[in-house]
This record gives C-alpha cells, sequence and structure tokens, in this order.
C-alpha cells in the first residue's frame, strides 16, 4: 500500500513539473559549454551547416561516428544563395555522410519567389534527406497570414519533390504561431535545454536540435547537434523519389515516428492497480494537453487583440499624421499664396518703373533729337553764313582786283602818254612824283613808284 500511495505520489509530482515547465525559448538554457558538460557525454545524431562554419573538413568530420547525417543550408529569402552549398553537398556525400537541404523563410518577399530560389539551387536526385523549411521569424505578419505562407511554401515543395518537407522551428513558436495545422508534418524541434520539447495539437516531433554550442572535427566554428526522438531514425527523414502512380496513394508523406512508450516502473502490482495508475496518468497528461492548448488559444487570441490594438494606434497615429500634413500643406499654401501676391506686387512695381524708365528714355530720346536737329540748323546756318561771308569777300577782292587792274592799265596809259613820269609799284596806292625830284607829291606831279626801288636809289 505503501508503494502504491509512493507511486500516486511521484506520479502527481512528475506531472505537475510536466504542467509547469517553461516553453518560451528565452527561458531556455543552452547545456553545451557547461563547464561539465562536454561532447565526451553527449548524445547527437546529426548536425545543421551554413556559411556560418566556413570551409570544413569532411573527411575529419564524417569520421565522427555520431554523426548519422547533416542539413546544409541552402538558400534564404528570394535571392540569397550560399556559396559553400555546393562543395558541402559533394564533399558531404563523397564521405558518406546522408545530406538535406534547408531553406530558411523569411516575411519580406513573396513565397513563390523564395521558392523558386530554393529550387533553382537544390536538385532532387542529389538529396538523401527530405527538404527542410526553417521557419523563424514572422516580423510584419499576423499568425494567420504567417500559417497560410508556410503552408502554401510546405505544399509547393510537397509537390515538387513529392514528400512532405520537414518543419524546423522552436517548441514555443510552434505552440503559439503553427499549431494544429502542422502537426500531420515532420518536425525538427529547437530547443536548447536538458529536457525534451513538449509539443501541443498531438504533434510529435522527429528532430531535436538540443544545442548551438558544440564542437565537431574539421569545423573550426561551433555546430548545431540534434537527435531522434526514440522509435525514430534516418528512414523516417530519408528522401523517397515517388512514382507518379504511386503518388496520389501516399501523398508523399514521410511515415510518422513511431509513438514513444512511456517508461513505467518495474513494480508488480495487480492488473487493476496498474490500470487505475495509467488511467491517472494519461488522464492527467490528456488535462495538461488540453491546458497546453487552451493557453495555445488564449495567446493566440490576445496575439489578436495585441494586433488589433496595434492596428487602431497605427489607424489613430496615421490620422494625426493625415491631419498634420493637411495643415502643413494649408500653411504651405497660404505661404505660397502671400508669397505669389507679394510677387505680383513687386512684379508691378517692376513693370511702371520699366514703362517710366522706357517713357523717360523716349523723352530723353525726343529730346535729344530735337537738339541735334537744332544743332543740324544751326551749324547748316551757321556754314551757310560763313559760305556768305566767303562769297562777299571773294567778290570784294574780285572788285578790288577788277579795280587795281583798271587803275594800272589807267596810269599805264597815262605813263605812255606822259613819259615824264614814272611809276613806282610798291603793291600800295601809287604816288605820283616828278621825275628826279625828290620833294613831295604834293609840291610835284604825281609819281607811281615802288618804296622798295626808292630806298635802292637812295642808297
Amino acid at each position: 500500500m505503501r508503494v502504491y500511495l509512493s507511486l500516486i505520489i511521484a506520479l502527481f509530482l512528475s506531472m505537475s513539473c510536466y504542467a509547469l515547465t517553461p516553453d518560451d525559448d528565452e527561458q531556455e538554457v543552452r547545456v553545451v559549454g557547461d563547464k561539465n558538460y562536454t561532447n565526451a557525454n553527449l548524445v547527437y545524431d546529426g548536425i545543421d551547416v551554413s556559411n556560418y562554419q566556413k570551409d570544413i573538413n569532411w573527411e575529419a568530420t564524417a569520421s565522427d561516428p555520431n554523426i548519422k547525417y547533416v542539413y546544409i543550408k541552402a538558400t534564404e529569402g528570394a535571392t540569397h544563395k550560399q556559396h559553400r552549398y555546393r562543395r558541402n553537398l559533394e564533399n558531404a556525400r563523397r564521405h558518406g555522410v546522408k545530406v538535406g537541404s534547408y531553406h530558411f523563410m523569411r516575411t519580406s518577399t513573396s513565397i513563390q519567389s523564395q521558392f523558386e530560389n530554393f529550387i533553382s539551387v537544390v536538385k532532387r536526385e542529389e538529396q538523401d534527406l527530405v527538404p527542410l523549411l526553417d521557419v523563424e521569424t514572422r516580423e510584419g505578419w499576423t499568425i494567420k497570414q504567417l500559417q497560410d505562407s508556410v503552408m502554401k511554401f510546405a505544399q509547393l515543395l510537397e509537390e515538387h519533390f513529392g514528400c512532405k518537407p520537414m518543419i524546423y522551428t522552436s517548441s514555443s513558436y510552434f505552440n503559439n504561431y503553427l499549431g494544429a495545422g502542422f502537426a500531420n508534418y515532420p518536425l525538427f524541434i529547437a530547443r536548447y535545454a536538458k529536457s525534451e520539447p513538449q509539443l501541443y495539437f498531438g504533434a510529435k516531433w522527429i528532430l531535436w536540435q538540443f544545442s548551438d554550442r558544440g564542437r565537431i572535427d574539421g569545423i573550426d566554428a561551433m555546430v548545431d547537434l540534434s537527435r531522434f526522438n526514440r522509435g525514430c531514425s534516418l528512414k523516417d527523414i530519408a528522401y523517397r523519389t515517388v512514382k507518379p502512380s504511386n503518388r496520389r496513394r501516399n501523398n508523399g508523406e514521410v511515415p510518422r515516428p513511431k509513438v514513444r512508450h512511456e517508461e513505467k516502473p518495474v513494480v508488480p502490482l495487480p492488473n487493476k492497480q496498474r490500470r487505475e495508475i495509467d488511467d491517472i496518468y494519461y488522464k492527467d497528461k490528456s488535462d495538461v494537453q488540453k491546458r497546453g492548448e487552451e493557453n495555445a488559444r488564449k495567446r493566440q487570441k490576445m496575439e489578436e487583440k495585441r494586433l488589433e490594438e496595434e492596428r487602431k494606434a497605427q489607424e489613430k497615429l496615421r490620422k494625426e499624421e493625415e491631419k498634420k500634413r493637411k495643415e502643413i500643406e494649408k500653411r504651405q499654401k497660404e505661404i505660397e499664396k502671400k508669397r505669389a501676391e507679394e510677387q505680383k506686387k513687386r512684379d508691378e512695381e517692376e513693370r511702371k518703373r520699366i514703362e517710366q524708365e522706357q517713357k523717360r528714355q523716349k523723352e530723353e530720346a525726343k529730346q535729344r533729337a530735337r537738339q541735334q536737329a537744332q544743332d543740324r540748323m544751326k551749324s547748316e546756318k551757321e556754314r551757310k553764313a560763313q559760305s556768305e561771308k566767303e562769297n562777299a569777300a571773294k567778290q570784294e577782292q574780285d572788285r578790288r582786283n577788277a579795280l587795281e587792274k583798271a587803275k594800272q592799265e589807267r596810269l599805264a596809259n597815262e605813263q605812255k602818254n606822259n613819259p615824264n613820269t614814272t611809276t613806282v609799284n610798291t603793291g600800295k596806292k601809287p604816288k605820283y612824283v616828278p621825275k628826279g625830284n625828290n620833294q613831295s607829291s604834293a609840291d610835284n606831279d604825281a609819281v607811281h613808284y615802288n618804296k622798295k626801288k626808292k630806298s635802292s636809289s637812295n642808297n
């Protein structure tokens, strides 16, 4: 009886501990790297690698007896391709390691473009394991959008490869976001803790990634370590090319892992008591499962409520920003209108100034034209007066020359008629003096002579 009661108490304590086990990845501890936890006492079945592990010495890595498989990162998002993927794939297969390929899904690009990026790198005939879809983020997506996108990606992979892909995620991510729609898919669960992952919705995991700090020969960086669930092996994730005739019958599904057999205490109890203990155990386990599913639904509702509140807050913020934008536009329009009016006023003033300047220039041009006309008239008048004066002077000179010529002719005639007179040509008015007499012309007969000749004769 004491044994029976102790078993009942131990059973309830274990179930309560199971119910209180945290599911958040932030509370999970990484076990590899603890000073008392080394690879020597680890049990692992495979690894996954990417460009982070750099160049790998696959001869040394394949010599590790624990490594039965490796998943190699091929692509990420819609464009990124791992440049070491082809080298890792060929070298791993050459050294006898079973190889699979995985894609890291992003929320920033379309599912179709990511699928096309993956199949452009990964060839079906080179795969030993089913394709793996890495789902870790949901930035910008609601839970419904995330579930629809992952389901679409999984269906595209299933149509292309002829088998269901395996989905990699954490235990809390699966319980909170993916849910019952993916319970029938092969699951690769990351939980860095000493306790195994616990999934809701009746889901079972095949692989458990229990550490990201493993040390493997031939790899300089730390490596993710994973192991199979009890009852699972390579055959559960082996890639088999499905013939078209059989594809509709089995839909390319990977065989589900075998149901874990819970260890029961080896105690010689009556069958009735053993059945009662089993009933209590499975009933409590069912209650825990239901509570987990209920908590998951509550978290989903809270998440939807939070998203709705965020949407309302964003809508309110958008309206406020729209209001501010309209106010700014209104002020901007008023400023532009005021500037336009001021510019119009300045343009009008400039136009008037230009008109006044043009008018002034026209007046000045007219004044200059009048002055030039007056100057021309004055110059013409002066020129005519000068010409008249010159003509008058010329006529006077001609008249004088004519008189002088007439006088000279007269004097010449008089001298010819009166030989007793001498004419002195001095260039001035001739004087008439008697020949051979030095007296003035007043006392003698007039004689025309030249002073120069007279002075020379006096000398």
